[in-house]
């Protein structure tokens, strides 16, 4: 006997291919063809006609089931409760993708699913939509043209040419144009970036897809390199920006915060020291410590840097200057500032 396969699709599929072909089957034939119990033949029959919306009755004379109405056709696409809660949340999650071309091609991918879904349905979609919201970090608009090319020369490793405009460079210049081989892209903290190299060096460069004013794929292919690994390459990521050696970050959060510290996963390498007094030690790696400093300042007199030297001191230096900053109100003069006009007024006066 052929082995079948026990999957409630494949099952699905050919209770009706023998029911629509008028073969007449049965809990007892189909159980023993299959090797099924006949509960499971009778699960699979409510099924077809509770969630399906199959006609489907059972003829006393041909001891079989049969279609009352034979125009209907078993939807295209069968999902069970839990699959389709898990679709329809999925849909509502891609406020992550808000603009990238791929956040539309998803929707499109959604209303086809939903298009496939048979009438008769336990679960809501407007339900779903009005019990769960989910946000996104605000994220800088990718033009269509830029995505598509990049996903292009990734796919097939062709070598693309753009127009980058770094983070310190003013909006009234142009972009410098780079070859670059495109490794991998990832979403960091709701920014899309791209990973590649630039043409003629072989150290992988961190670009800002929002940041790549023109692309276009050359043709010319290249290899990827054996030991590229883009999970060691993220790995000791903190935030958004790759690249540099890597540090051990050693924080002490005092013990009131500690609770809120611990019941988090901050990195996927941390580790979680307890102190005696409650407090608790946080070693995280990471590549660039712009970002760890920023965090560092949102818990306040809470945490302490105990390493490295250079994250305690940007710390330090940032503290000093928010303490010695001064806020001007509307309208008020800055008094160096005035003091300065007014001596060069004095020295420009006649004698």
């Amino acid at each position: 006997m052929v082995k079948r396969s026990k999957s409630q699709f494949t099952r699905l599929l050919e209770r009706d291919r023998t029911i629509r072909g008028g073969q007449y089957p049965n809990c007892l034939t189909v159980a023993a063809d299959w090797e099924v119990s006949q509960k499971t033949v009778q699960r699979d029959v409510d099924y077809l006609r509770d969630q399906c919306g199959a006609p489907i009755v059972y003829d006393r004379d041909r001891k079989g089931f049969r279609y009352e109405d034979s125009t209907w056709m078993l939807p295209s696409i069968i999902m069970s409760e839990g699959e389709l809660v898990a679709v329809l949340l999925a849909s509502r999650m891609m406020d992550q993708y808000r603009g990238t071309p791929l956040a539309s091609q998803l929707e499109r991918l959604f209303d086809k699913l939903s298009a496939l879904l048979p009438e008769k349905i336990s679960v809501k979609p407007e339900l779903l939509y009005t019990r769960f919201t989910f946000t996104a970090p605000p994220s800088r608009p990718i033009h269509p043209d830029t995505w598509t090319a990049i996903i292009r020369g990734l796919l097939t490793q062709q070598a693309l040419k753009i127009v980058y405009r770094p983070f310190d460079q003013k909006r009234s210049r142009e972009g410098k144009t780079s070859m670059v081989n495109p490794y991998h892209v990832a979403n960091l903290q709701g920014e899309w970036y791209l990973f590649g190299t630039h043409r003629g060096h072989s150290d992988v460069r961190q670009f800002a897809i929002a940041r790549i004013e023109k692309t276009a794929v050359t043709g010319e292919r290249f290899e990827l390199p054996p030991d590229f690994d883009p999970k060691a390459l993220l790995g000791a990521t903190f935030g958004r920006f790759v690249g540099g050696k890597a540090q051990t970050v050693r924080l002490l959060f005092e013990k009131e915060v500690a609770d809120w510290v611990t019941e988090r996963q901050w990195h996927p390498a941390q580790v979680i020291h307890r102190r005696k007094t409650g407090a608790v030690e946080l070693q995280i790696p990471a590549t660039g410590l712009f970002e760890v400093q920023r965090w560092v300042l949102s818990w306040g007199h809470c945490v302490k840097v105990l390493g490295p030297a250079d994250l305690r001191r940007m710390v330090q230096d940032e503290i000093e200057r928010m303490a010695t900053r001064r806020i001007r109100p509307p309208g008020m003069r800055d008094p160096k500032a005035s003091a300065a006009s007014a001596a060069q007024g004095r020295s420009s006066s006649p004698g």
